[in-house]
């Protein structure tokens, strides 16, 4: 098997720039898209990092994504506003949402912004941390097309709708839960698809609804499966509510059909919620509960104890020395996007 290709951080965030600029992006949005991708990477998340820039260079070439999304304001109250991107490119509108609902927030204690017709935002992560580290908590939610069955039936009806929830700690690395409501992101596994290796068994059914470990197998299918069997088919019908729902924008089943966006192609719609906390003390309340949780009792045969987020922090520390590591995969399609582009692409 071909080895992984290391990059520093800085270098792929130059990398997303330049590839951003090749197709006019606006310096202003590609700075943003640039320095959350790239942070995605470093995380590593390397599935909804540079792995999703191809499909949004080629969105962009084709009039799909807007590079410089208008932001039509559709209702505004004194706390919260629904903004339609009109297919915006995906992590700056997020950005922008993320950064409304803060300042509304400030301001009342509260905020909420939900953007509707909206690309791909990469990872949920990266804006419950933008609030976090602006000092307050942040939820983000998104809708995605029509992914998984809904519990108990057969057929794709759902999105896997993530949701990511970041709390601010005294320490500097705040607290973030990212999660999708399917077992695995289906990037994950088109990405053990390519890398010719298995998948764990839970993640999906064959076409009779056996249990798979075959990735090629379980994409004919398209029926994976939802976390906690009902209770995450619940959570992706409510967070499609919430998103979509809410905003007057495409449910889950209704992207991609009729000629309509899919989440990716600017159909998705996102809600962003900020909470200014009631004192200080939550950040101290948010380290005892890390200082907690690695105090009890381990139970190896369940793997190592975290908190959420903490190990996107151990791989930053180990990629900030080390390089970024891109499976041989993703690297190849990085250098194919450089030479279509006419880009350099500066490996470590």
């Amino acid at each position: 098997m071909s080895q992984p290709k290391r990059i520093i951080h800085a270098d792929l965030e130059q990398f997303f720039l330049d590839a951003l600029a090749a197709v006019d992006v606006p310096p202003h949005v590609a700075s943003v898209e640039a320095q959350i991708g790239a942070e995605v990477d470093l995380h590593g998340g390397h599935t909804h990092g540079v792995a999703l820039l191809p499909a949004t260079i080629n969105y962009i070439r084709q009039g799909i994504l807007s590079p410089d999304p208008r932001f039509e304001t559709i209702v505004e109250y004194p706390a919260s506003r629904l903004i339609d991107a009109s297919g915006g490119i995906g992590r700056f509108s997020s950005a922008q949402g993320m950064d409304w609902a803060l300042e509304r927030a400030r301001q009342f204690g509260v905020g909420a912004c939900v953007v509707r017709n909206v690309g791909h935002w990469g990872r949920g992560h990266s804006y419950a941390l933008r609030a976090a580290r602006a000092g307050l908590v942040g939820l983000a939610f998104t809708n995605a097309f029509a992914n998984f069955p809904a519990w108990g039936t057969r057929v794709p009806s759902l999105g896997n709708n993530p949701l990511a929830i970041g709390i601010p700690t005294t320490d500097g690395e705040p607290v973030v839960l990212d999660l999708a409501m399917t077992q695995s992101s289906i990037s994950r596994v088109r990405q053990a698809e390519a890398a010719g290796r298995s998948v764990p068994e839970g993640w999906g059914l064959d076409e009779r609804g056996r249990p798979t470990t075959d990735p090629s197998v379980l994409l004919q299918s398209w029926r994976f499966l939802p976390m906690g069997q009902h209770k995450g088919s619940g959570l992706a019908f409510m967070v499609d509510l919430l998103t979509a729902g809410l905003a007057g924008g495409l449910l889950a089943f209704e992207q991609g059909t009729e000629e309509r966006p899919t989440d990716s192609a600017g159909g998705s719609t996102k809600c962003f919620i900020a909470l200014k906390p009631f004192g200080d003390w939550l950040h101290n309340r948010s380290a005892d509960l890390k200082a907690h949780i690695k105090s009890v009792e381990a139970a190896p045969e369940q793997g190592t104890v975290q908190w959420p987020g903490e190990g996107s922090y151990q791989r930053r520390a180990d990629y900030l020395k080390h390089g970024i590591a891109l499976e041989a995969t993703l690297a190849n399609q990085v250098d194919e996007l450089a030479r279509n582009l006419e880009i350099p692409i500066r490996w470590a």
